[in-house]
């Protein structure tokens, strides 16, 4: 994975920093906060720890499929998304058949592991 890979894949990386940031090591919630959160270049991030760009990155690198690992695994973020997605629809139902309709569907999801 480069640095390309890892901008191009921003949102997901967020998404996934806030779902699987606990599991991460201390360093590697630091790295993945400065650059996702505080949009700090590595550059940046290296004199913040007081390490070298390449360290800089290389942390970044094994955070990111650290996060991508967990979501293959656990797949919370997919789960939380759908939930997400599916309580929109019935936000926006037109009326009481249509959310009980969105309901069935919901169930069944979940009776699929979504």
């Amino acid at each position: 994975m480069n640095e390309q890979e890892i901008l191009s894949s921003w949102d997901e990386s967020i998404g996934l920093l806030d779902c699987y940031e606990p599991l991460l090591s201390s360093s590697q919630q630091e790295t993945l906060r400065l650059y996702f959160r505080f949009n700090l270049s590595l550059s940046e991030i290296a004199e913040e720890k007081d390490i070298s760009r390449a360290a800089a990155f290389d942390a970044l690198k094994k955070g990111v499929a650290k996060l991508h690992y967990y979501e293959e695994k656990l797949g919370l973020n997919r789960k939380n998304k759908a939930v997400h997605d599916y309580l929109e629809m019935l936000n926006n139902a037109a009326d009481i058949q249509e959310i009980k309709e969105q309901a069935v569907h919901l169930k069944e999801a979940f009776d699929d592991g979504i």
